[in-house]
């Protein structure tokens, strides 16, 4: 099993499941593999840990949007830990700043595809993972972050990125509020499909990291734009 970091990711690149009607796309996966138990450089609430022994590595995608339903950009994770005969042996995703691991409800394995690929479901517009979609009904307010409340939260600049990126007025806080809602509120049909994500999104996580205040001042600027019309 002697392949780069790269193949590893491709290998076991999750199929990511959203609602039919979700207004945004995954725009770039940054990915890190795992040999020894360290912190998370995209997830810093998280030290991957496993048992070595049996472990051969952990893949960690960085799922980037440039649009969560309710604010400017996310950052999702799945973490894929692959057993030392190349098997998905656990399989983990992010939530709302936390992290659920991803199981059949009927059995408790990992979720995969007929190709033995990892699969996960997407919270409509708002992409927390999940290993079932049953499971949105869960959530609070999950019809009502599409509708009335798209855009409440405006824009928060990641405090890894406050040097270039200024902390935004009251102004642009709210140009960016009624962009979101007056362009992407829906109506979720909880109906899911697989998201158009290839692999051709993947990249190491230091070149998306440091990508992101390019994306972030981009979509800035198309909504001042936008204003401006």
């Amino acid at each position: 099993m002697d392949r780069t970091d790269r193949e590893w990711a491709e290998k076991y690149f999750p199929v990511f499941m959203t609602d039919e009607r979700e207004p945004f796309e995954i725009r770039a996966v940054g990915y890190t593999v795992f040999r020894m138990d360290a912190r998370s450089s995209s997830f810093p609430r998280r030290i991957i840990r496993a048992d070595w022994e049996r472990t051969e590595l952990i893949v960690e995608y960085a799922v980037w949007f440039d649009y969560d339903i309710q604010h400017l950009y996310e950052l999702e994770h799945v973490w894929v830990s692959v057993g030392k005969d190349g098997a998905v042996e656990k399989l983990e995703g992010s939530f709302h700043g936390k992290y659920l691991n991803q199981v059949r409800l009927d059995g408790g394995q990992p979720s995969l595809d007929e190709n033995g690929r990892p699969l996960v479901w997407l919270q409509p517009g708002k992409h927390a993972v999940l290993p079932d979609p049953r499971l949105v009904y869960l959530v609070p307010d999950w019809r009502e972050s599409c509708r009335e409340l798209a855009g409440i939260d405006g824009l928060a600049v990641p405090e890894a990125f406050r040097g270039p990126l200024p902390e935004p007025d009251e102004r642009t806080q709210e140009r960016v509020r009624r962009y979101i809602r007056e362009h992407f509120s829906f109506e979720p049909s909880l109906l899911f499909e697989p998201a158009k994500a290839s692999k051709a999104l993947l990249m190491p996580w230091e070149r998306l990291r440091e990508s992101i205040p390019d994306r972030l001042a981009a979509q800035l600027a198309k909504i001042e734009r936008n204003e401006k019309e």
